[in-house]
């Protein structure tokens, strides 16, 4: 089944039209679904799927949501699996080079054809490797004949005609050595050793995408020719095209692109086959690091089947998921109420691996030297549910959940995103693709058999198997930790008596009278932006904004005025507490488990956060659940519960995060420039570890006073709304709270920082791997004055990231990404940033900075030329198609209508003040903040390299 219920064109574009069930075009045909063949569930009948004669596979889907975004899939059964000893790495160096040159696109070519047709690299054009698959993704702005036909084209060449040029394979070989190095931290160190010790001798330990550095360095082009050659072949392609098109439109475009491709040679096999050994004896391994986080992941292997995409199994992974999150829940509650060293952990059980075991175990992470204990914890939380099962109250709760999960995606499937469609057929596998509807009907059938005696007997059937597991420990202590220290410890664990759980009563929400409804007394349209703005007797505010974006969906905004600016730069650590333990704390009559259990069932979250000017939350709610939560964030904003629990949760992690701020280059560099370039402001600034853990809810309380009953506050609902109903459940929430102020608050005072004085070069010391440099060069600018201002910022630093690219990535191979960013403050208004980031080897400080001057000089001395231009500016263009057709874009004008006319205006001219951006006006802005020295550089570099002594590689 689909995800949800499996846990673990010289061719007319007909927009909105349906195709003929039955009739493909010549040269194509229709085929059932994929997998349908081993499945005894019902397909999604609205997706068309076919095969051409080469054996080439395709799946088609009709969808609107965006309305006009057209997503184009190709994958390939091929990833690393493939390889062998001497070709490690090449399925990933394949990937590479199909944008790299191919018989009818010259090197170089394709990302800018690409970005010319709209299509922005790296967010809208990518592809990736894994152990048995390959895959490549074309995100088109729109459903445009032209624009689709090129990029069925461009699938076209990937699949057949990669040039493999040698001096292209040559250059390209920096990039991914420079991709490969950026990766193998310590983190992806514990991985391999991991997959040793679970999965000896398999492509999981053996076969890593990746690959090795002598395979990168060596291999030549005709090898991986050769290797492309073979496995690049139709009968093991498929294409997905998922938006506003007519099947047989596509279908006929397939055929045209992809049907003269033969191939002579016998079909390949499946890839994702692999030999395990579950009869394995009790083993332990540890990985020791300094920057690493402990945490402990114990794994047993079971003999299992073949399973395909059944109501049986369906059932089984229904019971395991239940019991798998019942168990979460206890963990999360035990953690709450217990002060110990546990900061996360889960239960795992999954079938299908290597298509013939089944995997069950659970992994848990915790406080530096505490993994004794936290694996005591976990081995006895899964044998208390083995010996002992679940309440009914437990099951209950899941089973609402469920419940909610399975009726709202019905409701929500005819808005569904193309995304999550595209993405869904891609990651298939062997399974078969049900429409939400049919989940929920399959759901309703199955739900009689959720007892709890059935669940209690499937969790006690598989984990009671769990006598010989292998356990992979990670930790900073000083040396490896002996295999029988960890073996002994999992021993006495198991030796220890467990007792049966304790049963919680269930609890009734408590917050549904907030006194009389308040009334309204202000009701107005915004005719040409169709938004409705309420005011309550109060003073509270409503904005409302009824779309059909999304079924069954409203997104809602609260904001009350104050957030980071009420506590100033005296209190902001106060900001960073309340962000990280307000939600948590509960609230008076409800701690936070209590009220989850509660909201099971429906899709209301507890929220309440901290942003820069404001206090309340964003999110999104079913309509039927829109009224409660309405009353939750009523009740945090007059009764949090401030629970002590919460506060210890919050402690608990720092010293270790702390402990770790220097773990990466990224991380050091980002915890010293907010450091540097603000003086230490405790606003912009990390706070010491001293400072955040002696902040407590007493100096909370004290410093927010009256500010969340008493300041400006204004709610937004964007989506699927009925006016009526939602103006009266604001009015019984918090239109029915104490009149508070409709003026907004005088922050000025603190709205007047500055640069810090000190600037020039900076190198950060870092902990991380020696081959590892995290880089920033800044230039200061101002804040967000002027909307068109701001837009071409960002367009320049577009156009510096396409001439990076080409230069430090395509040409050099010195970095495997380079970006810049324009960020002009819209709070600060005297603050604004133009930055270049990049990361690599400290080898290659020289090439980098020198090539950032030049680039930088270049932009400053002439206009750029105008196709340049076009590639920045095209895909934000394109974009503006679907921008007012999305929710989240609405979202962010409604919730603040009636408090700043000036986004309302900015809204209404985005798009017209982007279009007339001229080349002389990046021109300009480049020459006024750019035509200066960095005021900062910033280098994240190995330790030993910064106490040497040494600013770079020179």
């Amino acid at each position: 089944m689909k995800n949800a219920l499996r846990f673990i064109l010289g061719f007319a574009i007909i927009f909105g039209g349906s195709a003929d069930a039955l009739a493909a075009p010549s040269g194509a045909e229709r085929t059932q679904p994929w997998n349908a063949e081993t499945s005894d569930l019902e397909p999604d009948a609205s997706i068309i799927y076919g095969r051409l004669p080469n054996g080439l596979r395709y799946a088609i889907r009709p969808n609107h949501r965006p309305q006009n975004q057209v997503l184009v899939r190709m994958t390939i059964d091929f990833g690393s699996a493939a390889e062998g000893e001497d070709e490690q790495g090449l399925a990933h160096f394949i990937e590479h080079m199909a944008f790299n040159g191919s018989t009818n696109v010259p090197e170089g070519e394709m990302v800018k054809m690409l970005e010319r047709l709209g299509l922005s690299f790296g967010a809208d054009t990518n592809a990736s490797t894994g152990y048995t698959q390959t895959q490549y993704k074309l995100d088109l702005p729109k459903a445009d004949t032209r624009l689709i036909e090129r990029a069925l084209f461009l699938m076209r060449e990937t699949a057949r005609e990669i040039s493999f040029d040698p001096a292209a394979v040559d250059r390209e070989r920096g990039i991914i050595l420079a991709e490969k190095s950026a990766r193998e931290n310590f983190g992806f160190q514990s991985a391999r050793a991991a997959n040793n010790l679970f999965y000896p001798n398999s492509f999981y330990a053996t076969r890593y995408p990746i690959g090795t550095t002598e395979v990168i360095q060596t291999a030549s082009a005709e090898t991986m020719r050769a290797l492309y050659r073979r496995y690049y072949r139709p009968d093991r392609i498929k294409i997905i095209v998922v938006g506003p098109v007519d099947p047989i439109a596509i279908e006929r475009e397939l055929v045209t692109k992809f049907a003269d491709w033969q191939v002579d040679t016998p079909p390949l096999g499946a890839l994702d086959q692999c030999t395990l050994d579950t009869a394995r004896v009790l083993s332990a391994q540890s990985f020791v690091h300094p920057e690493i986080s402990e945490s402990i992941s114990v794994q047993q292997f079971l003999q299992d089947k073949k399973r395909p995409d059944t109501l049986d199994r369906a059932l089984v992974e229904l019971k395991m998921s239940i019991a798998n999150a019942i168990i979460s829940r206890r963990m999360a509650r035990r953690s709450r109420e217990e002060d110990m060293p546990f900061l996360g952990g889960s239960v795992n059980f999954n079938f299908g691996l290597c298509d013939q075991y089944a995997a069950i175990g659970y992994g848990v992470a915790g406080k530096d030297g505490s993994w004794r204990s936290l694996l005591a914890f976990t081995e006895q939380t899964v044998r208390q549910a083995v010996e002992y099962g679940f309440e009914e109250s437990e099951i209950a709760e899941q089973i609402k959940r469920l419940e909610a999960q399975y009726e709202n995606a019905a409701k929500d499937e005819g808005t569904e995103s193309s995304g999550a469609i595209a993405n869904a057929l891609v990651t298939l596998d062997e399974d078969v693709y049900n429409s939400d509807k049919y989940r929920q009907t399959l759901w309703r059938q199955i739900r009689p058999f959720m007892t709890k005696a059935a669940i209690n007997a499937e969790f006690a059937f598989w984990f009671r198997q769990m006598e010989r597991p292998q356990i992979f420990l990670t930790s900073k202590q000083g040396a490896s930790i002996p295999a029988n220290e960890i073996i002994a410890a999992y021993a006495v664990s198991r030796g220890t008596p467990i007792a049966a759980p304790m049963a919680r009563a269930a609890a009734r929400f408590a917050y549904t009278d907030f006194g009389p409804a308040g009334a309204v007394i202000a009701d107005k349209t915004i005719a040409d932006l169709g938004i409705r703005t309420i005011r309550f007797a109060n003073g509270v505010l409503l904005n409302l904004k009824k779309t059909d974006f999304e079924d069954n969906r409203i997104r809602y905004s609260l904001r009350i005025d104050g957030g980071q600016l009420h506590f100033g730069r005296e209190n902001a650590v106060l900001a960073s507490l309340m962000s990280a333990t307000y939600v948590s704390g509960g609230l008076e009559a409800h701690d936070l488990e209590d009220l989850r259990s509660i909201l099971a069932g429906t899709t209301v979250s507890p929220a309440f956060g901290v942003a820069d000017r404001f206090f309340g939350a964003t999110g999104a709610v079913a309509p039927a659940d829109l009224e409660r939560q309405l009353q939750v964030m009523a009740a945090y904003t007059t009764d949090p519960g401030y629970s002590e629990n919460a506060l210890r949760l919050f402690r608990r992690p720092l010293p270790e995060l702390y402990a770790r701020l220097k773990a990466t280059p990224e991380s050091a560099l980002a915890v010293a420039m907010s450091k540097i370039m603000t003086d230490d402001d405790p606003r912009f600034a990390l706070a010491s570890l001293e400072t955040i853990q002696g902040a407590d809810f007493a100096m909370l309380k004290s410093t927010l006073g009256d500010a969340l009953r008493q300041n400006r506050l204004e709610i937004a609902l964007v989506g699927d709304l009925d006016e009526d109903a939602a103006i009266a459940a604001v009015a019984r929430s918090f239109g029915a709270l104490p009149t508070r102020t409709d003026a907004g608050k005088d922050y000025s005072a603190q709205l007047q920082p500055t640069w810090s004085a000190q600037r020039g070069d900076f190198d950060i010391p870092h902990n991380g791997e020696a081959n590892q440099l995290a880089w920033r060069r800044i230039w200061t600018t101002t804040g967000d004055h002027d909307q068109k201002t701001t837009q071409s910022m960002d367009l320049l630093a577009r156009v510096a990231t396409l001439r990076l690219t080409d230069e430090l990535r395509e040409k050099l191979g010195a970095t495997y990404g380079v970006s810049a960013n324009s960020d002009m403050s819209n709070l600060y208004l005297q603050r604004g940033t133009f930055s270049v980031s990049t990361a690599g080897d400290p080898k290659d400080i020289a090439t980098i900075e020198a090539t950032v001057d030049q680039v930088i000089s270049a932009l400053v001395k002439s206009p750029i030329d105008s196709d340049l231009f076009e590639r920045a500016r095209k895909p934000v263009l394109e974009s503006y198609a679907d921008w007012k057709k999305q929710n989240n874009t609405w979202l962010g004008v409604v919730s603040e209508t009636q408090t700043n006319a000036d986004r309302l205006n900015r809204f209404r001219k985005s798009e017209s003040n982007f279009a007339s951006i001229t080349v002389n006006d990046l021109w300009e802005l480049a020459k006024r903040y750019l035509d200066k020295r960095a005021e900062f550089t910033f280098r994240a570099l190995p330790n030993e390299m910064v106490n040497a002594g040494e600013k770079s590689a020179e």
